[in-house]
This record gives C-alpha cells, structure tokens and sequence, in this order.
C-alpha cells in the first residue's frame, strides 16, 4: 500500500503535509480555526476516524 492511500499515523501525516503545500500553491486559504481544531484532536490522541468525523461536523456548521 502507497502513503496516499495508507492509514499509517506517519502517511497520514505525510498527506496532510503534502495538502498544505498543494494548497498554498494554489493560493488556498487555511482556516485557523480547524488547524486549532487538528492540534487539539492530535494533543488528545484521536483516531483518524474520530478527527475526519470532528473536521465533517466543524465544516457542515460553517455551511
């Protein structure tokens, strides 16, 4: 398996690294209040599953 599609805690954060810079290419704008948001989740150790459900609600209340 790839580090694009591993569930792996190291690709996974390899990914996440690889977005950011994809998006500031781009010229995407971060959101300071998920990125506060990830460092929490990441301090209380969750699961990836348990982040992507917080990031779904965070985001859905922003729509």
């Amino acid at each position: 398996m790839g580090r694009w599609s591993s569930s792996d805690p190291a690709d996974v954060a390899w990914r996440r690294e690889q977005m950011s810079a994809s998006n500031d290419i781009e010229g995407v704008r971060r959101d300071p209040q998920a990125d506060q948001l990830m460092a929490r989740l990441d301090a209380e150790g969750k699961t990836p599953a348990q982040k992507r459900d917080a990031l779904r609600g965070y985001f859905a209340q922003k729509a």
